[in-house]
């Protein structure tokens, strides 16, 4: 990979073209949760560009992925998400009929059909899981999942993400290139510019970055202590560490839950000798988690308060802590380059049995529909102008640093792979 990063490669239609032809049909991408098809003939259309690809849940508990297209007239088979009934796929045109393997099973007046073949069935896509999620791959030939997960798998291992439930699910269409979406949060560089508010309680120069073959991560890896102190850029002498935290459990996207939250005001009341406040409240955390039934063995207290911020490439992002998630999928919308689809995932763990209804999937076209959190805000508004900055003649391409925002110079050499 070059120093600069052409421009066109989040402008151009052309590279939209390309990424189409050479990418999306040949990398694993996640295309839903198993929650989501939990029984015999739910269904979730995952859409990439173009292309739409029905998943759904079999008789017998096995879960298939074909293209969305009737093979008649090419009418879409399942719309959004829901569940298919009477053990079949019916075609809400002219009413042809599949099982839950994609074969036909039944067609209207199938005697004018003189040469339909029998053995016709809907185009098959690859489909395995890990972890709770549900991954599909275009490419007959393509790697074993997890080969291509590596090492995703163990590195999340202790997290239990498989039972792991949503708590939330969001969609908003971004005027901006899905690998800008992505690239927002795949760095903690922006940090000082963009949310000057958060400095006072996060130290964003310790951040630590890690790429691997394919996939990367980025935080307070093995060995990277979190303390209790603001960010060096504010050269603070005097801090309050219980106001940090506060900052620390309330800033995180939902990461935390109520009993957490309960926990800091208590020790902000307590007589705790100074440097003291951190260590106590993540041996609390790990016993509100083992409370629950979550088994803590596989971390450390400081993992308690330290995400896992893995890329899973190509399009997902986003921290992961000991019993919650908080999960960003970038996806081009159609074949626009200057607009993507953000899904964001809420995930939290839940003890085996608690099973509560999926929460309703909420979309918003338009970004500026909802009053988001102040962080998420900024990184949308700057994303506008970055989206739209990158059209000016007097700019060529992204210039990296290779350290802060090494994980996207990355994202960029694996992707090559995939277009060479």
């Amino acid at each position: 990979m070059a120093d600069l990063i052409p421009k066109e490669r989040y402008i151009s239609r052309e590279f939209v073209d390309l990424e189409m032809e050479r990418l999306w049909p040949r990398v694993w991408q996640i295309a839903c949760r198993e929650e989501e098809i939990a029984q015999p003939g739910d269904f979730v259309e995952y859409v990439i560009g173009d292309q739409s690809i029905l998943v759904v849940r079999a008789a017998d508990g096995g879960i298939g992925a074909f293209y969305n297209a009737c093979l008649h007239r090419g009418n879409k088979l399942g719309v959004g998400a829901g569940s298919f009934a009477e053990d079949r796929i019916k075609c809400s045109y002219h009413g042809w009929c599949y099982d839950f393997a994609g074969c036909v099973t039944s067609v209207p007046d199938r005697g004018d059909f003189p040469d339909l073949p029998l053995d016709l069935r809907l185009g098959a896509l690859r489909v395995d899981t890990w972890g709770g999620f549900v991954f599909v791959n275009m490419d007959a030939d393509a790697e074993p999942l997890l080969d291509f997960l590596d090492p995703i798998p163990r590195l999340l291992e202790p997290y239990r993400l498989h039972e792991m439930r949503f708590r939330s699910y969001q969609t908003l269409v971004l005027p901006a290139n899905w690998k800008a979406a992505l690239d927002a949060f795949n760095e903690g560089y922006h940090v000082q510019g963009a949310h000057p508010q958060i400095l006072p309680w996060t130290d964003d120069t310790s951040i630590a970055y890690e790429q691997y073959e394919t996939h990367a991560r980025y935080g307070r890896l093995e060995n990277a202590r979190r303390e209790l102190r603001p960010s060096p850029r504010l050269d603070l002498t005097e801090f309050d560490e219980g106001e940090i935290l506060a900052g620390l459990v309330a800033g995180l996207g939902g990461a935390f839950l109520k009993d957490e939250k309960a926990v800091v005001d208590e020790l902000r009341t307590a007589d705790l000798p100074p440097g003291s406040m951190l260590g106590a409240f993540q041996e609390r955390r790990m016993q509100l988690l083992a409370d629950r039934g979550f088994d803590t063995s596989g971390f450390t207290p400081d993992r308690m308060t330290s995400a896992e911020d893995v890329y899973w490439f190509p399009n997902m992002v986003g921290p992961i802590y000991p019993g919650s998630a908080l999960l960003f999928r970038m996806r081009p919308n159609g074949l626009d380059p200057d607009s993507c689809l953000k899904d964001i995932w809420v995930l939290e763990w839940r003890p085996p049995g608690d099973e509560r209804p999926m929460p309703e999937r909420r979309f918003f076209p338009d970004w500026r529909e909802k009053k988001w959190d102040p962080v998420s805000t900024q990184d949308y508004e700057n994303l506008v102008k970055v989206q739209a900055g990158m059209h000016s003649r007097g700019f060529e391409g992204l210039r990296l640093n290779e350290r802060q925002e090494g994980n996207i110079a990355h994202m960029h050499r694996v992707l090559d792979r995939y277009l060479a």
